[in-house]
């Protein structure tokens, strides 16, 4: 899969499906001559069609640019290791007559993961714990004004903790993502259900990289789910993989985070450090 501005284009078991202005194309195998790789300014596929005409050039049926040079090179060795072999003879047909089309289908939305994780319990257990030490150290020292004052802001420091593990996650999934990212499709392998009937169970999708690879993501949500979706992973970390976002969307969530993110991060880190130093000894 190879998102650009304007389209998208995905590499299928006999065509590629090409995305653009609401319009979608798919385009046999046979019908593709190769898939060439422009380096201007922004690195461009180019899909270029067999021609019926001995000795003229191939057709480009679709440019797609993307600012991940890796993702375009990545695409075009993939199309143009599936593009059948021909001899001049089978070379000579017309390809844009096999191009067909077609109306695009309604992909549903993949269903929001559950507020808490495994891991986030972890973490509220070790809140847990600083909020019992803020508590006993002063309770200890027989100061009770300082011991109301943890309990009436830890709830204010828990947000903050949120908001600071939200900002680093945002910032390394944009960081990695935008820069080595490479997007494919994931198919829906299996279901995990919950524990209970009231709770949600995970969809299980594998998708393989492109180093030949199989990997899988979870995703919390409720059977049926879609039974494709796109995912983004980075080709040095196939495991770091995440579900379908646009990149404007990823960079303003990134924004987002930092601008309301860094500023109580650091109000949080701040008092920490004042209420176990300055506050604890006055």
């Amino acid at each position: 899969m190879l998102r650009g501005r304007g389209g998208s284009a995905h590499l299928q078991s006999e065509a590629v499906v090409l995305d653009r202005a609401g319009i979608r194309l798919v385009i046999p195998l046979d019908a593709i001559e190769t898939v060439h790789v422009a380096r201007s300014k922004r690195p461009t596929a180019e899909i270029r069609l067999n021609s019926a005409a001995t000795g003229a050039d191939a057709t480009t049926v679709c440019a797609i640019g993307s600012r991940s040079t890796e993702a375009v090179e990545a695409f075009a060795h993939a199309v143009n290791a599936a593009v059948p072999q021909r001899d001049e003879a089978e070379r000579r047909i017309d390809g844009a007559a096999l191009v067909k089309a077609v109306e695009r289908p309604f992909m549903p939305r993949t269903p929001c993961r559950p507020f808490l994780s495994t891991d986030e319990w972890w973490a509220c257990g070790a809140l847990t714990c600083l909020f019992a030490v803020g508590l006993l150290l002063p309770a200890l020292a027989g100061d009770g004004s300082l011991a109301k004052l943890w309990a009436g802001t830890f709830a204010g420091l828990v947000f903050g903790c949120a908001v600071a593990r939200g900002t680093w996650r945002a910032t390394v999934t944009w960081w990695l993502l935008h820069r080595y990212g490479v997007t494919t499709v994931a198919t829906c392998v299996g279901y995990e259900p919950g524990e209970d009937d009231n709770s949600q169970g995970v969809l299980v999708y594998s998708f393989t990289a492109t180093a030949g690879t199989a990997h899988v993501i979870r995703r919390t949500g409720s059977r049926p789910g879609p039974d494709e979706i796109e995912v983004s992973y980075d080709p040095a970390r196939p495991d770091f993989a995440v579900g379908p976002r646009q990149p404007w969307v990823r960079t303003l969530i990134l924004l987002i985070r930092l601008l309301v993110g860094v500023p109580v991060t650091l109000v949080m880190a701040a008092y920490l450090l004042w209420y176990f130093t300055t506050a604890m000894h006055p």
